[in-house]
């Protein structure tokens, strides 16, 4: 197993896509969502302006992403992770925990002094990865449906 960072897929971020289409896909929500566009993908999540590449970690397993730990900043202070996850195949060993944890090591040592995330209430494994690293509620949020028909 190797951490390194989003930084490192700059010529080729597509392995980064694939991990990210899979780990949405099977993220608890709402609403369903697919990744099927990369070039999409590249404009709304690779170049989004609060991405910081530097502290977006990835673990590898057989140099292949196994997991990672997307970083966004303000560029100050304060620190979110947008996604975290892990390839089915690759689940169950702790690399979100690793890669989490990495990014926030390397968030720390940038000088970042707050750092936020959120997660569904239905996600247990990431409860539990986030009630492991201290975060504490801050805020919640709750959402209404209705049936359209």
């Amino acid at each position: 197993m190797e951490l390194r960072t989003a930084a490192d897929f700059a010529d080729d971020p597509r392995p980064l896509f694939e991990l990210d289409a899979e780990t949405s896909g099977d993220e608890p929500g709402d609403v369903d969502h697919e990744f099927t566009d990369y070039e999409a993908w590249l404009e709304e999540t690779w170049r989004h302006p609060l991405l910081s590449h530097e502290l977006t970690s990835v673990a590898l397993v057989d140099g292949r992403p196994a997991a990672f730990s997307a970083a966004r900043t303000d560029g100050a202070t304060r620190y979110h992770t947008g996604m975290t996850g892990t390839a089915r195949a690759f689940r169950g060993r702790g690399l979100a925990k690793l890669a989490k944890n990495d990014s926030l090591h390397r968030a720390r040592a940038a000088g970042f002094t707050e750092a936020f995330t959120g997660n569904d209430a239905g996600n247990e494994p990431m409860l539990a990865i986030n009630k492991w690293f201290g975060y504490e509620i801050c805020a919640t949020e709750v959402r209404y449906v209705r049936e359209l028909g």
